[in-house]
């Protein structure tokens, strides 16, 4: 679909005397940009027909942005064979002295157009991915095993304190979350499926649990679904391994590469202890200050855990 709609762009602009000996030259030169468009294009076919594929609206989406950028190359070698038909039937002089001067503004725009499309192949193959892995991973029914608790929570004063993502260390001061029906936990949910209602929750912290998502899964379904059971001016609360302390005690020599890969790579002992992404303190803080958040404070930073260094930020949900 892709391949052959990029094969069939090539034809067509290949097929113009003046234009097509210098752009198989360009692409000549450029063979690595080439084949890595045309691989991710044919790697994003092979993926939209396999399992995940009835989770892809967000890939549809970006294919669509494909098809209107292929529209438009296609509108200019348009406008180019037009000039093409002009510069023939007379001018030619003054048509090459234009087309000399606009040559190396040409390039540096299909160079950026190429940039592009690759960007947006590879947004959409990983897109793609994180599709197939939740298809795969069956997500639990949530379940509120302790009523009683949640229903005290939401009559007191300071309101609901979720630790979401609790295991085995559950808060006695929070309603407690987990995938997991460990003891303490007080609702078996996923991060992204919260049964709680709109604008409930007064305090949400997640320790250690954020570098457990993809980069993507994490913008496009936990934060707004922690977004949406906050209270207008509640506290969001993370703690995080910090990738930037960590990198500089490994370079002074004071972390070993074990417990580096450990840390970053998650005990990976069971099927939710893997990680996948990594943050340093501005990292998040820009993330959460896109997202909405506001008020974003540094807790702490390098502070150890174990193996672990850790940071951790609060933020907080606007009022209005």
């Amino acid at each position: 679909m892709i391949t052959n709609a990029l094969y069939r762009l090539y034809g067509l602009i290949i097929r113009i005397p003046a234009v097509g000996p210098w752009l198989d030259r360009w692409l000549r030169s450029r063979r690595g940009w080439v084949y890595r468009v045309r691989n991710l294009a044919l790697r994003l076919e092979r993926r939209l027909s396999g399992p995940g594929a009835a989770h892809t609206s967000n890939v549809h989406h970006t294919l669509q942005d494909l098809g209107w950028m292929i529209e438009g190359l296609r509108q200019g070698l348009a406008d180019v064979q037009r000039r093409q038909l002009q510069w023939q039937t007379g001018g030619a002089a003054e048509w090459q002295a234009r087309l000399d001067q606009h040559q190396h503004a040409l390039n540096l725009k299909v160079d950026a157009a190429l940039e592009a499309l690759t960007q947006r192949v590879e947004r959409a193959e990983r897109q793609l991915g994180q599709a197939r892995v939740q298809a795969n991973a069956a997500a639990p029914q949530p379940r509120i095993l302790n009523p009683g608790k949640l229903a005290a929570h939401s009559t007191r004063p300071q309101g609901v304190w979720l630790e979401v993502g609790c295991g085995p260390h559950p808060d006695p001061d929070r309603i407690n979350i987990d995938l997991r029906a460990l003891p303490g936990v007080d609702i078996v949910a996923g991060a992204d499926g919260l049964p709680l209602a709109d604008a409930s929750v007064w305090d949400l912290r997640a320790a250690h649990l954020v570098e457990h998502f993809t980069a993507q899964h994490f913008v496009d379904r936990i934060l707004p679904e922690w977004w949406r059971v906050l209270a207008p001016g509640g506290i969001l609360r993370l703690i995080t391994p910090d990738l930037q302390a960590m990198l500089a005690a490994h370079q002074r020599g004071q972390m070993s590469e074990t417990d580096l890969v450990h840390v970053l790579y998650g005990g990976q002992d069971y099927e939710g202890d893997f990680h996948y992404h990594a943050y340093s303190t501005q990292s998040l803080s820009h993330l959460l200050a896109a997202f909405g958040f506001t008020d974003i404070h540094t807790v702490a930073a390098g502070r150890r855990n174990g193996l672990c260094l850790e940071f951790e930020l609060t933020a907080r949900k606007p009022l209005a």
